[in-house]
């Protein structure tokens, strides 16, 4: 580094501070030394080779000089991938839940066409008067059950129309509004249903004693010679229910000694808890 050299003003007598000018000297050492560069480019190509040389030496150091931002880009992109494949995941996973949904449905709706295809062909009954009609509720009092069908306008449902399944009996229509109807069911303690048994043809009354509880037949003699397992039918007397409609099977018999009649228990054909479609048969 040039020294600099203190001269003093005699005018204001501050501090000047002057470079002096290049020795002759030195600048012939300069000229003679570009001349030699010149030269041994132009011969050997040492600019290219020197060039060269430094692309190797520094590109170490370009790579240390770019690898906070190679790092910051790579983390920044790999934060992006995982939120894009989260959210692709989340897709996917809804896609499976749908699909799921989907055929879990569809296996319902299959079971349910089954029913129905059963139901329509285990009646021996005229086809032009049944209305198919869909569950809307069922009440959970015991003892006096309530289902609630769908119905579709245009249908003439009436009080009393018989409400059966693929199983047999199920009610009878006891109310009808512009779009359900309720149906008081066999089961319901304030039903009776007018019943013949299969093998011994003998009549009798069936009431029931509430949902998931066995009915009994009223005021049967002693005399009568019902059998354990024997089926009861609809008997059509009182023309409320169409006659041979499946009710149930004989399920015990006892003879109380302190009453003249004999208890007899039911077990229905069917309960209406786990279906979903019954039929609806039309009186004339």
């Amino acid at each position: 580094m040039l020294k600099r050299e203190h001269k003093v003003s005699h005018i204001s007598s501050e501090a000047i501070f002057a470079i002096p000018a290049m020795k002759p000297s030195k600048v012939v050492f300069a000229v003679i030394f570009c001349l030699c560069l010149m030269i041994s480019d132009v011969k050997f190509e040492t600019s290219s080779y020197l060039r060269s040389v430094s692309h190797e030496v520094f590109k170490p150091i370009s790579w240390v000089i770019k690898l906070p931002s190679y790092l910051i880009d790579t983390s920044s992109n790999f934060l992006s991938s995982r939120s894009s494949l989260n959210a692709k995941l989340k897709d996917l996973e809804k896609e499976n839940f749908e699909l799921k949904s989907t055929n879990q449905l569809m296996k319902k709706l299959s079971v349910d066409f089954e029913r129905l295809n059963s139901l329509w062909s285990s009646s021996a009954l005229n086809e032009d008067r049944f209305i198919i009609s869909k569950k809307n509720l069922l009440s959970s009092n015991e003892f006096q059950p309530l289902l609630v069908l769908d119905i579709e306008r245009g249908h003439d449902i009436k009080d009393n129309d018989a409400v059966i399944s693929e199983l047999g009996l199920v009610g009878r229509v006891s109310s009808r509004g512009l779009t359900t109807a309720e149906v008081l069911l066999i089961h319901d303690i304030r039903s009776s249903i007018p019943v013949v048994s299969e093998s011994s043809s003998l009549h009798a009354t069936l009431s029931g004693a509430g949902l998931e509880r066995k009915g009994r037949l009223k005021y049967v003699k002693k005399t009568a010679k019902f059998s354990v397992g024997e089926k009861v039918y609809t008997s059509g007397l009182g023309e409320i229910f169409p006659s041979g409609l499946l009710v149930g099977e004989i399920y015990s018999i006892h003879d109380p000694a302190d009453s003249k009649f004999l208890e007899i228990e039911i077990s229905f054909s069917q309960t209406p808890i786990n279906r979903d479609y019954f039929l609806i048969y039309q009186h004339e």
